[in-house]
């Protein structure tokens, strides 16, 4: 009984954030779909209001999916903020754009703080979207503003990188 109220507050959580997302960017019939989640294994501290999950973890709602190693999904004691992390070798995510276009971004770690409204990437970053790609140490998203900034790692001969690949013609074969 505990663990159904916890799947189901988790849901309700992670649908909260999949709103918070740019509908009109994103896929807006994802977020009218069910969440789900799967994962060889899953814990609950309710007192803490902690749900983990480990191991080969998926995330899906409509086209939107994240693969991770480990998903952490916590609350502060207010109830009003919750806080995603997701790790791995990389962890993955990707999700088909209203105009039919795939948006993909791999990481480390993937962070979504609900109430900053921001998301963090972290660790090996590239996402990638049409016929763009930015690669570095951090890229961090921020929902509201819609304002994207990006950083290198530590070390001095860490860069950005960003690259526009031309728009490829109608009639021109493709290599994939």
């Amino acid at each position: 009984m505990h663990k159904r109220f916890i799947l189901v507050s988790i849901s309700l959580t992670i649908s909260a954030l999949l709103a918070s997302f740019d509908a009109s960017a994103q896929g807006k019939e994802d977020f009218s779909k069910p969440i789900e989640i799967n994962a060889e294994n899953d814990f609950f501290d309710i007192a803490n209001k902690i749900a983990v999950f480990d191991t080969n973890v998926q995330i899906r709602q409509g086209t939107l999916e994240i693969n991770a190693d480990h998903l952490e999904v916590s609350r502060d004691g207010e109830g009003m903020n919750d806080l995603f992390i997701a790790s791995g070798s990389p962890a993955t995510y990707q999700q088909r754009l209203d105009d039919g276009s795939l948006i993909t971004a791999e990481a480390e770690r993937i962070r979504y703080d609900q109430e900053q409204q921001t998301m963090t990437l972290s660790g090996n970053v590239e996402v990638s979207q049409n016929n763009s790609v930015i690669q570095g140490n951090e890229i961090v998203y921020n929902f509201a503003s819609q304002q994207l900034s990006a950083r290198r790692g530590d070390d001095e001969s860490d860069r950005v990188t960003t690259i526009f690949l031309p728009k490829k013609s109608d009639n021109e074969p493709t290599n994939r």
